[in-house]
């Protein structure tokens, strides 16, 4: 692998053996800035997203990229759920650390006060009477839920219908495994509170609440894009988004390094490259940092639908997110459906030894390279694998995610993008 030339040479130069590649170095600078306090989770709290959108925009300029419209964003309304205040949950007197010991459904309302704590279970919904006792035993209280664990879709679905219900009703705690957070554009009534195991027992009595919730209508976000000529009149769109789940009260950050700070870096890292002089691509190349990803891909649709060039001309499109580790390669989603970028990239990494291994995965609309399939535009997604697997919570930090075979997949989607016809 490159890795071990580049150890090499270092040794050979005198050069600390642990040090990164300067493209790795770089984008690790990147990414400590991306996920500083200062960014607030590129989230909706203290206008994370638009301070690190302008930030971005700063970098395109820096690099040479031009502007698509009069300047390099595109921008875009929507509604979002958010919490700006300290959140504080307090159960049987012991209080609970926000973000560590405990978070917020994204869809969550208000509530202050003290809850006597009613234990529900799958049965108190079974059946209409049985329903409607429950829900007058719970008035003026708090539900805590307790689950089965289950691998069935249609009683997950099931028990997050109920939870929607209960949530429009009263205050509701439910013990979870591990506390994953994410974005909503809507709100219900009442405060869902998911604590870690053992927060929470059977025997719980009452729980003290503080939580307000801001349900901000048509807030504005940005998409990032800016272009660089090729040699030909046709378009390859490089694209991660920027945004993250920012804030849950001033207490708990969600940095985002891996998900999706990483791919952002490697998107600026690009730009940066094929910006240079001497480095000009074969196509035309738009890069676009998406917002709103995480609220349900919406910048990305917004984006597709706006159209800033012509999706005929597009050959392809990379989208690229959660890139930070690569110990066990990476993962090419919608390989089946372009057989001929799948197999270009495995030629590739075959002849230059970059990564372990580059994996085939079938199409899924789960990340940015979604409303772009949808209309037609051939395109990718990839991610690494191996390494730490935070996601989504708030130990997805810059200081522990290494970086592993950045500079490798770098070396790779260059490679790539620089090659395909």
């Amino acid at each position: 692998m490159r890795r071990a030339s580049f150890t090499l040479l270092a040794c050979a130069l005198g050069l600390n053996a642990g040090a990164q590649d300067p493209v790795t170095a770089r984008a690790k600078a990147w990414l400590d800035t991306l996920t500083s306090p200062g960014f607030h989770g590129r989230g909706y709290v203290n206008d994370g997203d638009l301070i690190a959108s302008e930030w971005i925009a700063g970098k395109f300029r820096q690099f040479g990229l031009k502007p698509v419209k009069q300047d390099f964003f595109e921008s875009f309304q929507f509604n979002v759920n958010c919490f700006p205040d300290s959140v504080r949950a307090r159960i049987d007197g012991l209080s609970l650390v926000p973000g560590a010991e405990f978070i917020l459904d994204p869809e969550s309302g208000s509530a202050s006060g003290e809850y006597v704590l009613v234990h529900v279970h799958p049965a108190d919904f079974q059946g209409p009477e049985r329903r409607s006792m429950t829900m007058g035993v719970l008035t003026g209280k708090a539900a805590c839920v307790h689950w089965p664990s289950t691998a069935n879709a249609d009683s997950t679905r099931m028990f997050k219908q109920w939870e929607r219900e209960l949530m429009d009703h009263c205050p509701v705690v439910k013990p979870v495994k591990k506390l994953t957070w994410g974005v909503a554009t809507d709100a219900r009534v009442h405060p869902l509170v998911e604590v870690v195991e053992g927060a929470v027992t059977d025997s719980s009595s009452r729980i003290i609440l503080r939580v307000r919730n801001e349900l901000r209508s048509r807030r504005t976000a940005r998409n990032v894009l800016g272009m660089v000529k090729g040699k030909s009149k046709k378009w390859m769109v490089i694209g991660a988004h920027y945004d993250h789940l920012g804030r849950m009260g001033p207490d708990a950050l969600f940095p985002g390094a891996n998900d999706n700070a990483s791919g952002t870096a490697m998107l600026l890292s690009l730009a940066e490259h094929f910006a240079r002089k001497g480095n000009a691509p074969r196509h035309n190349l738009l890069f676009v940092a998406f917002a709103g990803e995480e609220a349900g891909l919406i910048g990305s649709e917004w984006c597709a639908v706006d159209r800033p060039i012509e999706w005929n001309r597009v050959t392809m499109m990379v989208n690229l997110d959660i890139l930070g580790t690569g110990d066990d390669g990476i993962t090419v989603v919608n390989a089946t459906a372009q057989p001929k970028a799948f197999d270009q990239l495995v030629a590739i990494n075959g002849s230059k030894g970059y990564l372990k291994q580059v994996k085939p995965r079938g199409p899924a609309c789960n990340s940015d390279h979604c409303p772009f399939v949808q209309r037609g535009v051939p395109a990718i997604y990839i991610y690494t694998l191996g390494g730490v697997a935070h996601y989504h919570d708030v130990h997805d930090r810059a200081e522990t995610l290494p970086l592993t075979e950045f500079g490798d997949l770098h070396a790779l989607l260059r490679d790539f993008i620089q090659g395909w016809k």
